[in-house]
């Protein structure tokens, strides 16, 4: 029995075979057309929702676990990466000896039972650039790893057993990466292959395609990027899904007061054999792996000696020199972005306390500011559905009463979030009615006022009317003495009448 789903990963090698297996199906572009895409912007996810309605899963889960290339392509790499003997002084340098010819039909004996001809013609037309470098002459190769030592020469030697370091792959558009068309839809940006370093992509994350489009040409620009906006919109989300859609390593530091400059550089310790050296803190390690995406998670929570270290790092020179003398320089690729509730200018609501204000001249070290707001009624109820699959009325019921909730006088400057939605949806689902379930996710959390106003709003106007969108009935009523709660008193009755008029 296949264990195909639509969540599952197709390995890099194999998506190429993948692609072209299932796009060589006579129906698949009709079907593909009728969800209202183009074939070229066909996701993986499409590709193998594809194969299990129409009874190819196997055949796809044979392709993906076929062998990226044959033995005789292998032990060829293999002999393309020893260094090339060097030739006498005298003697002048001539091909090695040619070895066995590698063909067309070794690479895909493992796949040839599954493609048609028209599939196998188009792999064919692919592999032959990669089947005549690999049987030319040792000493058209040595240029080769020549060229692969140009690239590294300058990375930090990996300790034993490490995961190899990413490499950039290629370029595609933006809009064929994460589905979506228009003006922003053809910028190009590079894919990675980083070994399994790269965060795994939340087939529901819902994109917001002009700030996403923002982000990720200044990311390929190498540029810095500061995200600033409320809690819950998703700031630290953005980044760190950009860096699984583009198969980047990502890595994540959430600041603090109690943050120290040795938790991010490192120190020394005892080594192995028992002698005492330095050992790189996580965020030393973090910019030495190309193409990292580095998420500083409220970086104005953490002490202004703290902050000063990415003056350096995050500055044009992209370096920082270690109490050891060393001199550290980020990786190829390494960018930093800053998830922030502040723009570095001090909180203004009053809302996220122990913030700082930053550095003038470190906020000028990201050269995009970003204002990440919270998503759209239509897009925060498709959040809220491919989160929980509550029914979509009673996602688009609790998307439209959050939106009107955020709009009143008295919630200026209050946190009401995606998070606080999946939240409530869920407790529901656990059985709780509506009213208690909302005070434990967003009641409990505001001040006296602001949760009477919210309290008010929902007990009038909108309880019964989640209660018969989740459950396709009207429910029983809230009693008259349920709205006499102390936070109901405590908001001003003339206030409170505002919401029925």
């Amino acid at each position: 029995m296949s264990n195909l789903n639509v969540s599952s990963s197709i390995p890099s090698h194999a998506r190429g075979a993948v692609r072209a297996f299932i796009k060589g199906q006579a129906g698949f572009e009709a079907w593909i057309a009728a969800k209202g895409i183009e074939s070229r912007n066909a996701l993986n996810s499409h590709l193998i929702e594809y194969a299990l309605e129409n009874g190819l899963a196997d055949q796809v889960e044979a392709i993906m676990s076929a062998p990226s290339l044959p033995a005789a392509m292998e032990t060829a790499c293999e002999e393309f990466d020893k260094p090339a003997a060097p030739a006498a002084p005298a003697a002048p340098m001539v091909d090695a000896p040619a070895a066995d010819p590698i063909v067309v039909s070794a690479i895909l004996a493992p796949v040839e039972a599954f493609l048609s001809p028209l599939v196998r013609a188009e792999l064919e037309k692919a592999l032959a650039p990669v089947i005549h470098a690999a049987n030319k002459p040792a000493t058209v190769v040595e240029k080769i790893v020549e060229k692969t030592i140009t690239v590294t020469q300058n990375l930090a030697p990996l300790p034993v057993g490490a995961m190899p370091y990413a490499v950039q792959q290629g370029k595609v558009t933006i809009g064929s990466l994460f589905g979506f068309r228009g003006n922003d839809a053809g910028k190009m940006i590079s894919t990675w292959e980083s070994h399994g370093a790269a965060p795994f992509i939340d087939p529901f994350y819902v994109i917001d395609k002009s700030t996403m489009a923002m982000l990720a040409t200044a990311i390929e620009r190498g540029s810095n990027v500061w995200l600033g906006g409320p809690s819950g919109t998703g700031k630290s989300t953005m980044p760190e899904q950009f860096a699984a859609y583009t198969g980047r390593p990502c890595v994540t530091f959430s600041f603090d007061a109690q943050t120290e400059i040795a938790d991010l550089l490192g120190g020394q310790a005892v080594m192995a054999d028992g002698s005492t050296g330095w050992v790189d803190g996580a965020l030393i390690q973090a910019v030495k792996r190309p193409g990292t995406v580095i998420i500083l998670d409220e970086l104005t929570a953490s002490n202004p000696g703290v902050q000063f270290v990415f003056h350096g790092l995050a500055s044009d020179s992209r370096s920082y020199v270690l109490p050891t003398g060393e001199k550290v320089t980020c990786a190829p690729g390494v960018v930093f972005v800053a998830a922030d509730n502040t723009f570095g200018f001090g909180d203004e609501t009053g809302q996220y306390a122990g913030t700082h204000v930053a550095n003038a001249a470190l906020v000028n070290r990201f050269k995009r500011v970003l204002a990440i707001d919270y998503l759209s009624k239509a897009e925060e109820s498709k959040a809220l559905h491919n989160h929980t699959l509550a029914p979509k009325p009673a996602c688009d019921a609790l998307a439209e009463f959050v939106a009107r909730a955020r709009k009143m006088p008295e919630m200026e400057g209050i946190v009401l979030s995606l998070r606080q939605m999946i939240g409530f949806v869920q407790c529901v689902q656990d059985g709780f009615a509506a009213k208690p379930a909302f005070q434990a996710t967003f009641l409990n959390r505001l001040p006296r006022a602001e949760r009477a106003a919210l309290e008010t709003l929902f007990t009038l106007q909108w309880s019964n009317e989640f209660t018969q969108a989740m459950t396709g009935s009207a429910g029983e009523p809230a009693a008259p003495s349920e709205n006499n709660s102390p936070a109901a008193q405590a908001f001003d009755d003339e206030i409170s009448a505002s919401f029925t008029r």
